[in-house]
């Protein structure tokens, strides 16, 4: 249980630095809206791409040198960020440094999932699955309410020097990890597809939704801002604490809907996700639409916005139940390349709907539209993947104690 625990702290460390990092970048370069956007949605793409080269790292040379390697070459893009906000970088800059911070956080991540995999069996990976999402959002909950708070105190330079220092100190922890899995040296295909049934694909468009949601609320931080703005001076720490009390609640409720998934199933939890995100969703669009505040309106809907934390710990256990052993490393890394692609997406969506359709409201409304979209592609894709196993005569893999030789 110790080692499992010690895969996380690498994960909450990077999450806090991902998380604090967003915050101060969303507030850099007032009236630039389009060039914050792409800003945020640079780290998550490179993280996305880096995903593939860690996966196959991972596999074919050891989770230990994956993670070490991600760990500090974040440290010093991070630490990159102070002189060159100190000496007016622009956003072109800002987003370079953005870039290979989430390119090499994508090693931190498959790396911490590969771990977990290797360290659980079917009984409880839904539970470190949804420690894993716990730490991972939890982070960023944490992190965009300190990266508020150092902007409101520091600004943008000072906040990524802290921001560096913190992770410098964490460093001897992360390099007494000890190796997970035998290295084998095997030449891993590139495509993670191959090492993942096709039981596993219906939840994928889920998956995506929900991390297009995560950048979407990164952005949103700027809008609820804004409307805090009048009427607060303290209104960038207010908007970091909404939504650090948001993924506080996801993250919780990962660590039991996960615990859930081991016990009642994975696909029956997955479901209950799915309806827990469509009520949130439709109810916050009616309270705001109402002219209800921002932090009344999260706090009347948190219920069922921790419903909605049931669909990560789920996917995440059904990918680490069903994918081949020699290949965990590159199928996990598909949560990168989900969560990257997912949170670029979202951060350019949430800046397009905040100005086309109006603040805050027009991003639920965007988010809504995208999570019926794929709740729609979930259900199809699980009736094609059923009519396959029947054409081939395979028995379904619906057990979450059912290992993958």
């Amino acid at each position: 249980m110790r080692r499992l625990s010690a895969t996380y702290l690498p994960v909450l460390v990077a999450r806090v630095g991902s998380g604090a990092g967003a915050a101060v970048t969303s507030f850099l370069f007032p009236g630039q809206e389009l060039a914050v956007g792409a800003i945020l949605a640079v780290y998550p793409l490179l993280e996305a791409l880096g995903s593939f080269a860690a996966g196959r790292y991972a596999d074919r040379f050891g989770r230990r040198p994956a993670m070490i390697l991600g760990y500090l070459a974040r440290l010093a893009a991070t630490a990159l960020m102070y002189p060159a906000l100190v000496w007016g970088a622009g956003p072109l800059a800002v987003g370079a440094l953005n870039a290979a911070s989430g390119f090499f956080t994508a090693f931190i991540l498959v790396s911490s999932l590969a771990m977990v995999t290797d360290l659980t069996d079917a009984g409880n990976r839904g539970l470190g699955m949804g420690a894993f999402e716990l730490a991972n959002l939890g982070g960023y909950a944490v992190g965009y309410v300190i990266g508020a708070a150092l902007f409101q105190t520091l600004g943008g330079a000072g906040s990524f020097a802290v921001l560096a220092a913190f992770t410098a100190v964490l460093t001897p922890f992360v390099l007494a990890m000890a190796e997970t899995a035998p290295v084998k040296g095997l030449s891993i295909p590139l495509n993670p597809f191959k090492g993942l049934p096709p039981t596993t694909w219906p939840a994928i468009p889920l998956w995506f939704a929900l991390t297009t949601f995560i950048g979407m609320g990164i952005y949103s931080g700027r809008a609820i801002a804004n409307a805090l703005s009048a009427s607060s001076r303290l209104a960038h720490v207010e908007s970091g604490l909404l939504l650090s009390g948001a993924l506080i609640v996801v993250g919780l409720g990962a660590v039991l809907f996960g615990r859930l998934s081991d016990r009642w199933g994975r696909e029956r939890t997955l479901n209950l996700g799915i309806a827990g995100v469509m009520s949130a969703l439709a109810m916050l669009a009616l309270l705001l639409g109402v002219g209800l505040p921002p932090l009344l309106a999260v706090a009347l809907a948190s219920p069922l916005v921790f419903l909605a934390s049931a669909i990560a710990p789920s996917v995440l256990a059904i990918v680490g139940d069903r994918a081949l052993i020699t290949m965990r490393g590159t199928a996990m890394g598909l949560y990168s390349v989900v969560l990257g692609v997912g949170m670029a997406l979202g951060a350019m969506v949430g800046a397009a709907s905040a100005v086309a359709l109006g603040g805050l409201l027009g991003i639920v409304l965007a988010a809504l539209a995208i999570f019926s979209t794929a709740t729609a592609l979930y259900f199809a894709l699980k009736v094609a993947t059923a009519r396959i196993r029947r054409y081939n005569g395979d028995r379904p893999a619906s057990s979450p104690r059912t290992e993958r030789p």
